[in-house]
């Protein structure tokens, strides 16, 4: 199980890093991307599932524990908005909520690796 939450978290940050690469660029370029489309599902679907391992794997670290408990009251927030609002979403909120998965996932991967390699001073 523990193998899975690792390439969990390290395939949501992958992705998410994919997606906000993409929707950053395609604001520089002012184009649309088919690639992107996909990208932003993909992220969502490693997001959603992540969450949903890591709600029960975490459940002695409290900290973490918590914290996918928080992402996945904001992925029912998202549904809510997605089914209330439509396409009528701002795009500010959406690029907020990859930031979101960006940086959640990156936070968790980086700190298992900074435990595994303690610098040598």
């Amino acid at each position: 199980m523990k193998k899975v939450v690792k390439w969990l978290s390290i395939i949501a940050f992958l992705s998410a890093t994919v997606t906000v690469a993409g929707v950053c660029y395609e604001g520089m370029v002012l184009q649309w991307f088919s690639w992107v489309g996909t990208s932003i599902i993909i992220t969502d679907a490693f997001f959603l599932i992540a969450s949903l391992v890591g709600v029960f794997y975490y459940k002695e670290i409290k900290m973490l524990f918590y914290s996918h408990l928080f992402s996945i009251f904001l992925i029912m927030i998202a549904l809510a908005l997605t089914l209330t609002f439509g396409k009528n979403i701002p795009k500010f909120l959406f690029l907020l909520w990859e930031f979101y998965i960006l940086y959640f996932y990156g936070i968790i991967v980086c700190k298992k690796m900074w435990q595994k390699n303690p610098r040598k001073s």
